[in-house]
């Protein structure tokens, strides 16, 4: 075994040294974004914008001239706030003060001076006992830095605009927004304006003068309606408080790097930018977190996907538990399964959309497999099969339908991601996910021993994928450079772009594992999809049909991942790296760079945070059945002279995996340490080498059952025959 290793896990050196390394700079990010600066479980969900302004009061429905910064026609925010130390700045550029801490730096000039605005949020009572920010102290601050690099006497004029759909009024200095929001700032007040548009108020401060080598501190506070103690004393004292509010602005810092449960350190990766999105996407999941009924909701975003959505949250849950959160998770499974009609149909938002059923399926047999939890399982297996139950009657209506395409697959029905759908269009996005569910729940009756429930439902999916199979090649066409493609969907007067909406077929390969490796329908379905790249990204697929659907690199990077194309799976991440903004965040939705920019989805788009945690684990370490694979998507820039990677305690359905490789200084060797995994059912452990290696070069297994530290060469490839 020794000089089997001795292949090296690693090397080919000597093949990347002339390579190009990919690096994360950004250079995709969207022209326009927000990032959230609430506090984890927060229920005021503040977002800020490329250019230091606060957003407020999201809607879904509005009217001309109420809606601010639209997502789509109809959303937008009902008041914006932006403040300026002189409505001269240039607004230069914008950063986090770090991924895990969400204070927006935004740093301007004007005149020779250097302005620096520090937005975050303070709640004193929730940063100390956890009360909820519904019942205690919260409010939103801007604190302005203007210092005087200049050897002359500079003066400044600032400013604060308000668009807002509700009455703006000023009394005793204090800004009122709607009677009861209370706007604070450290300046008299030098004139009102509302004379330019029915909706924008202009307030005035007197001039600042500032000396060669002078700073003055400019704070703003913005409280949520609710009793503030912090207010109270700004109202008294306004200049007293600057002081405060800039030492509570280290409590804020503290807090963040030190007393929140946000599940960091299982993953360490030798690439800084990497690392920060990593972190970055768990504060974002955790910001957007909400408690509803007593339960914890894994939302979506903090405005327009403000809420349980059945796919996007399977996959958030599933990146909660493989971090360590599968009591936090088993919340948002709970609150799922309370969508589940008595006839075991699934449905959140539309009636027809059947794959819901499937990706509920799944979601909870993965769970269970990833907190190793039988006994919760069996508890909800009841449940389980009525929706398998209700798949069955699926199957069985779209022989009653006075449509042939669809015959023992499912109904037409609602697809999402780029095609409605709906009556009269038979498709395969219900087909996929519906297969995917049945077959997690196969694996799961052999898991619990029920194998009654396992030999029936097996019976059903094996029926259910011919007519699947003999469907496929029914409908396969080809695209304009010849590869034989399965369109979403069957009919072709609904045929649209070949990779529109094909999210499910990727899904379908993985996680719902569904194709062998080598299955032509899968293997010419991935040839259409990798002809279709710009920037790095599947183009088109989406909503927006000139766009990038930012994580559906992840969907892509996985399917490429599962039928053995680790390297795809790299270039597909650091491409979806790039297109997140510079403060770490991704939109749904935007246009490549050479079209005007046009944006769908909220913002931090959390699916995605979900997405990029799952693809970075993944291409680490992926579960084959009761094989465990390391290092499939391995990329090269990681294990450079010096670099270490280490997973701790990851979840897995083999119980917690925690490994590490360090490259020594020469990057001649690594040592690979892998601790026990504790379920025995792993029949495996496979390590595998990246790139062009591995296709020349079979895994080298290891015995699960024990702990390993092994010496891997790095520089050479030592063939053993």
């Amino acid at each position: 075994m020794r000089k089997y290793l001795l292949y090296s896990l690693l090397t080919f050196q000597s093949i990347c040294l002339s390579a190009q390394l990919k690096e994360v700079d950004y250079r995709y990010a969207p022209d326009w974004y927000v990032t959230n600066i609430c506090f984890p479980d927060d229920s005021f969900k503040t977002v800020v914008g490329p250019l230091g302004q606060m957003f407020y009061g999201f809607s879904a429905i509005g009217e001309k001239g109420e809606i601010f910064y639209p997502y789509i026609k109809g959303r937008g925010f009902y008041t914006v706030l932006h403040f300026f130390a002189d409505e001269g700045m240039k607004i230069n550029s914008q950063k986090l003060h770090s991924p895990r801490v969400p204070i927006v730096e935004t740093y301007s000039t004007y005149g020779g001076m250097d302005i620096l605005q520090e937005t975050f949020s303070i709640a004193q009572d929730y940063m100390k006992v956890g009360i909820s920010t519904k019942e205690g102290n919260r409010e939103d601050i801007i604190i302005t830095t203007v210092t005087n690099k200049t050897n002359q006497h500079r003066t400044i004029k600032p400013m604060l605009i308000i668009d807002s759909k509700y009455p703006v009024d000023l009394k005793d200095g204090i800004v009122y927004i709607n009677g009861n929001k209370n706007v604070l700032i450290s300046e008299p007040v030098k004139r009102v304006r509302k004379n330019l548009v029915d909706f924008k108020t202009l307030i005035e401060f007197g001039p600042i003068e500032l000396v060669p080598g002078d700073n003055r501190k400019i704070v703003v506070l913005y409280d949520n309606g609710m009793p503030s103690v912090l207010a109270n004393k700004f109202k008294q004292n306004p200049q007293a408080i600057v002081r405060e509010i800039t030492n509570l602005k280290k409590n804020v810092v503290d807090y963040w790097n030190n007393k929140t449960d946000i599940p960091y350190g299982y993953i360490s990766i030798p690439d800084k930018e990497i690392q920060n999105l990593i972190d970055a996407s768990l504060r974002n999941i955790w910001q957007s977190r909400e408690i509803v009924d007593n339960k914890i909701s894994f939302q979506v975003g903090p405005t327009c996907y403000r809420g349980l959505w059945i796919v996007d949250g399977a996959f958030i849950l599933e990146a909660a538990t493989m971090f360590g959160r599968g009591v936090d998770a088993r919340h948002g499974i709970d609150y799922m399964l309370t969508f589940q009609s008595e006839n075991g149909k699934i449905e959140k938002h539309k009636p027809d959309f059947w794959k819901a059923n499937g990706v509920a399926l799944w979601t909870c047999v993965r769970h269970a497999m990833l907190t190793q939890d039988k006994h919760w399982l069996e508890s909800i297996w009841s449940k389980l099969r009525k929706t398998v139950q209700f798949i069955q009657k699926l199957r069985a209506l779209s022989l009653e339908n006075d449509i042939d395409l669809d015959d023992g697959l499912m109904p037409p029905g609602s697809i999402d991601g780029g095609l409605w759908g709906g009556p009269g269009q038979a498709e395969y996005s219900n087909v996929y996910w519906n297969l995917a569910g049945l077959k997690a729940m196969i694996q799961a009756a052999y898991w619990l021993e029920k194998r009654e429930d396992a030999e029936a439902w097996e019976k059903e999916y094996r029926e259910f994928y011919k007519k699947f199979q003999q469907a496929a090649h029914r409908d396969i066409v080809c695209d304009t450079f010849g590869n034989k493609y399965l369109p979403i969907m069957m009919d072709p007067k609904y045929h649209d772009l070949p990779q529109r909406a094909q999210w499910t077929f990727c899904h379908g390969v993985y996680p719902g594992q569904i194709f062998e490796q080598g299955d032509p329908i899968a293997t010419g379905t991935m040839n259409m999809l990798h002809t279709t790249l710009q920037e790095g990204m599947v183009m088109g697929t989406g909503w927006i049909v000139e766009g990038i659907w930012n994580y559906f690199a992840s969907f892509y990077g996985h399917a490429c991942l599962w039928m053995g194309d680790g390297k795809r799976a790299s270039e597909s991440l650091y491409a979806f790296a790039n297109h997140a903004s510079p403060l770490y965040a991704w939109r749904e939705e935007h246009n490549t760079r050479d079209l005007h920019r046009e944006f769908v989805g909220d913002m931090p788009h959390n699916w995605a945070s979900a997405e990029f945690l799952r693809l970075v684990v993944h291409m680490l370490a992926l579960d084959r059945g009761n094989e465990l694979h390391l290092f499939e998507g391995l990329p090269i820039e990681w294990i450079q002279p010096g670099m270490t990677i280490k997973l701790r305690d990851i979840a897995t359905p083999f119980g917690n995996l925690s490994l590490s490789l360090d490259i020594d200084r020469e990057g001649e060797y690594g040592l690979l340490q892998i601790e026990r995994l504790s379920d025995l059912s792993c029949t495996g452990i496979y390590v595998h080498q990246p790139d062009k290696l591995s296709k020349e070069m079979k895994p080298i297994k290891l015995d699960s059952k024990k702990k390993h530290s092994l010496k891997i060469n790095i520089k050479s490839v030592l063939l053993d025959k």
